[in-house]
């Protein structure tokens, strides 16, 4: 940047990025310089400037502008990514913290099947021991089913 659009910029106010409208309101036309200094350099202006030469209107260069835009933008994606960086950490804290759940879960459920097995075990184990009576065996089938559905439905 040269040291003319400096200096020219300090006695007017500032805008940050691409200028949409001057401080008056008014609407920006884009120029090409015909400067020794800053020769075909776009630069903003508000329409109403060059006829008001003594007030204080809008001037921006283009390249600059853009510039700032640019940097706006690179600030948004590391924003962006440092956003993303955090959600994708607590996303896998509570995968972990889900899958210790499950787990935990998965043992809770596994020593009670045991506890029921054993007891149906111990349950056909007694009816096997005592004498046929016919409607036992009836009651023992019964048992049987009951446990080969309550099985089906906890594994669902």
């Amino acid at each position: 940047m040269t040291t003319s659009s400096s200096s020219s910029s300090r006695s007017r106010r500032s805008v940050y990025g691409v200028p949409t409208k001057c401080w008056c309101g008014k609407g920006l036309i884009i120029w090409a310089s015909e400067t020794k200094e800053n020769p075909f350099r776009r630069f903003y202006r508000c329409e109403i400037a060059l006829q008001r030469k003594s007030e204080s209107h809008l001037f921006k260069w283009e390249d600059e502008a853009i510039l700032d835009e640019i940097k706006m933008v690179d600030a948004k994606i590391s924003d962006i990514v440092h956003d993303f960086q955090s959600l994708s950490k607590s996303v896998i804290e509570q995968l972990d913290s889900h899958k210790n759940w499950m787990m935990s879960l998965e043992s809770d459920l596994m020593s009670k099947l045991n506890e029921h097995f054993e007891k149906q075990n111990q349950a056909v184990d007694e009816a096997n021991r005592q004498p046929i009576v016919p409607g036992h065996n009836f009651a023992a089938a019964v048992a049987i089913v009951g446990t080969i559905a309550w099985m089906y439905w906890k594994f669902l």
